[in-house]
Order: C-alpha cells, then sequence, then structure tokens
C-alpha cells in the first residue's frame, strides 16, 4: 500500500486540475443563457467537482494500482461527477457533458473492467433503451408531463458506457441511491412534494461500479 502513495499524491492533484478544467468549461455553457463568461484567475471554481475529481482519482490510483487504468477510470469519472453537481445545483443535464461521458465510457470502460470491447457498446444501449422505454412510459401515465426527465436518459448511457459488463449493477445501484435520496429528503422536508434529480443518484452508482466491479 505504502508504494502506491506517489500514484496517489499524482493523481489528487491530476483530479483536482482536471476537475477545475470541466467545472470551467461547464460554466461556458451556462454563456449563451445570458450568463458571465467564467474567469480562469480562481484556483477553486467548483469545490465539489475539483474535490470529487481529486477523490475520484486517488480511489482509482488504490484500487486499481496501475497507471493507465487508474488514468483512464479517473477520466472517466470526471463527466459522471460533472454531472451529479450540476443537476443537483441546477436541475439540469448538460447534453455535451453527458456525450463526453458517453464517449470516454465507449473507449475506456471495457479496458478498465477487463473485458470485450462490445460490452461497453451493449451497456450504453442497455441504458439508453431502459431509460427511454421508461421516460416514454411515464409520459403516457402520466399524460404529457416528464416524472423522468430526457436527460436521465442520457446519464443512464452514459452510465452503462462505463460500466460495459457492469451497467447492470451500476444501473440497479443507481436506482437504488435515487430512492434512498428520495426517502432522505422526504423526511428532511416532511414532505412528498419535493423535487428529485435522478442525476446524482446513478453517476454515484456508475462511480461505485466503476472501482469495484
Amino acid at each position: 500500500m505504502i508504494e502506491l502513495i506517489p500514484l496517489a499524491l499524482v493523481g489528487a492533484v491530476a483530479g483536482f486540475c482536471l476537475g477545475w478544467v470541466s467545472a470551467w468549461a461547464t460554466e461556458w455553457l451556462d454563456v449563451s443563457e445570458g450568463a458571465a463568461p467564467p474567469t480562469w484567475k480562481k484556483l477553486v471554481k467548483d469545490p465539489l467537482v475539483q474535490g470529487g475529481c481529486a477523490l475520484a482519482f486517488v480511489v482509482a490510483a488504490l484500487v486499481l494500482r496501475d497507471w493507465v487504468r487508474a488514468g483512464e477510470a479517473g477520466l472517466m469519472s470526471m463527466p459522471l461527477i460533472q454531472v451529479a453537481v450540476t443537476d443537483l445545483k441546477t436541475r439540469y443535464v448538460y447534453t455535451y457533458v453527458a456525450a463526453i461521458g458517453i464517449l470516454l465510457g465507449l473507449a475506456f470502460g471495457w479496458q478498465v473492467h477487463g473485458v470485450e470491447w462490445w460490452t461497453s457498446v451493449a451497456g450504453a444501449l442497455g441504458g439508453f433503451i431502459v431509460f427511454g422505454a421508461l421516460w416514454g412510459f411515464g409520459r403516457l401515465i402520466y399524460r404529457g408531463t416528464e416524472p423522468l426527465a430526457r436527460g436521465d436518459i442520457t446519464i443512464a448511457a452514459m452510465v452503462g458506457a462505463g460500466g460495459a459488463a457492469c451497467a447492470g449493477q451500476a444501473l440497479v445501484l443507481g436506482v437504488i441511491l435515487i430512492g434512498l435520496f428520495a426517502v432522505g429528503l422526504w423526511i428532511a422536508r416532511r414532505s412528498r412534494n419535493v423535487f428529485l434529480p435522478y442525476g446524482p443518484g446513478l453517476c454515484l452508482g456508475g462511480l461505485a461500479t466503476l472501482f469495484w466491479c
């Protein structure tokens, strides 16, 4: 374990810096909606994103114990963390960020898990189809409203691509975490009439299976 400390330290610095890039790039997506252009002068742009990315790189180093696989897993964790934080803060999912996550999952997910390349493709398609069907079914049941947002479909595809052969476990764990978040919100606010973003639960499910499946 001691020999992994240098790798973990490098991972922490790399994750923090790449988290800054992710937060800075995501801020540019708000410019089209009237927000001020982001500045590069702030060392900490988003503590949750940068801290989460740093932690993800450290965990990847300690769990995977390989420079290449740890780097790949760290890169894949970035859009998962960014989407989770953005959805939690703004209740919005940027398609560009999720698309990058899907591409990274297709490129590296199967390698991190040590399985065939097509499992990442199958995971992405499976997540997209299952949550797409749930979205369509929800619109039929609730007559035009969307209990499941379309952005959650792209999140499911991203989680599935990164999960590869573990895509099923990632999505199921994500749904369980969504349920736990819902119960926590209901208890905290003493009401069932609260908005529940599904993105954080799905992304945490993807992160967990990325390192431990």
